[in-house]
């Protein structure tokens, strides 16, 4: 009897089986191939509820949420149908490698259908019609029926709402560099009652570059930068030209290679014998700059970066006609 129940109950749910549209995941963004996976788990999680996902508009559909809330992941998925949301669930991971288990679980939920049933219709297992009701006696018309008088107290415990706000895992780097720079220093005219003192024309050298950073990204397109950029020229015109700038970047895009610009101000710090016949070894001063580049395998803890910056330093925090610059390009390595 009971295998003959459970063939029905098979054919049965094959009979109400129906098509099931997958609409796109939304953040899925832990990775590039993340969307891509998100459905595949869904397509199965469709499956295993007898229905058929499909790609195609149909009447339920299955919409998904992945949401990085701390240190965990929260998914929610909605039964649509004719528009509405007729069936939600959620669950929780405290990790991606455990992320496929909830999805698929929240799908499947999401999708159940809930039956009530009591343990008096249900006959070997299974749905029996309910028994026509028995006439009342007179006796049971008569005699009034007992009323219970016993108070049950239910006690509910208040959990603090959930915060909802989406906050994504934030990632640190150090970046190591090495490159070339364009330096030059400013005019510097004589002054004519001091015969001792003798002008500087500007000159253009090519030089060594030292670049440090330390990026904060503060979600997928945007990072907090700190960095230190060094240009050293050694030989008759020695100098070196150091400035420290604190800015921000923006990622164009936020996969594996992704482009970025960005900006900083700060101080800086010039040594330079191009003025030692007129007394001047060092500058000091406020400084600024743009930067350029790509970042590879963004998605590694392990990246690398080409470069390019420009900056300037001017000497005196009163005046801004006294100026330093370079422009750089390197290649660095952000651990």
């Amino acid at each position: 009897m009971k295998k003959i129940i459970a063939a029905l109950f098979s054919l049965a749910v094959a009979t109400f089986a129906a098509d099931v549209q997958i609409l796109e995941p939304t953040g899925a963004d832990f990775a590039p191939v993340g969307p891509t996976i998100v459905k595949s788990l869904l397509r199965a999680a469709v499956s295993q509820t007898g229905n058929t996902p499909v790609e195609d508009s149909s009447e339920i559909q299955l919409q998904t949420s992945i949401i990085t809330m701390g240190g965990y992941y929260l998914i929610i998925c909605e039964q649509v149908k004719g528009g509405k949301i007729v069936n939600s669930n959620k669950q929780k991971s405290v990790s991606l490698e455990d992320l496929d288990v909830a999805i698929e679980k929240a799908a499947v939920n999401a999708l159940a259908e809930r039956v009530v049933a009591t343990n008096a219709d249900l006959v070997d297992g299974a749905a029996a019609p309910a028994a026509a009701p028995a006439a009342p006696t007179e006796a049971a018309v008569s005699e009034p029926l007992p009323v219970n008088t016993s108070k049950v107290t239910i006690e509910v415990e208040e959990k603090p709402a959930e915060n909802t706000m989406e906050k994504r895992p934030t990632h640190n780097y150090n970046g190591f560099g090495l490159g070339i720079a364009l330096w030059h220093n400013y005019d510097y005219t004589a002054d004519p009652d001091n015969e001792d003192d003798r002008s500087v024309d500007r000159d253009w050298s090519t030089s060594f570059m030292l670049h440090y950073a330390h990026i904060f990204e503060v979600s997928t397109s945007a990072a907090i930068t700190m960095q230190a950029n060094a240009d050293m020229v050694f030989g008759k015109g020695w100098q070196i030209h150091g400035v420290f700038l604190i800015g921000g970047r923006y990622y164009i895009q936020s996969g594996a290679v992704s482009p970025y610009f960005g900006a900083g101000f700060g101080v800086g710090a010039q040594f330079d014998n191009h003025y030692a016949e007129v007394g001047e070894y060092i500058g000091l001063g406020l400084a600024g700059g743009v930067e350029a580049g790509v970042v590879f395998f963004r998605n590694s803890a392990i990246q690398l970066e080409l470069g390019a910056t420009w900056d300037a330093l001017w000497d005196g925090f009163e005046s801004f006609s006294r100026r330093f610059g370079a422009g750089s390009i390197y290649i660095a390595v952000n651990l």
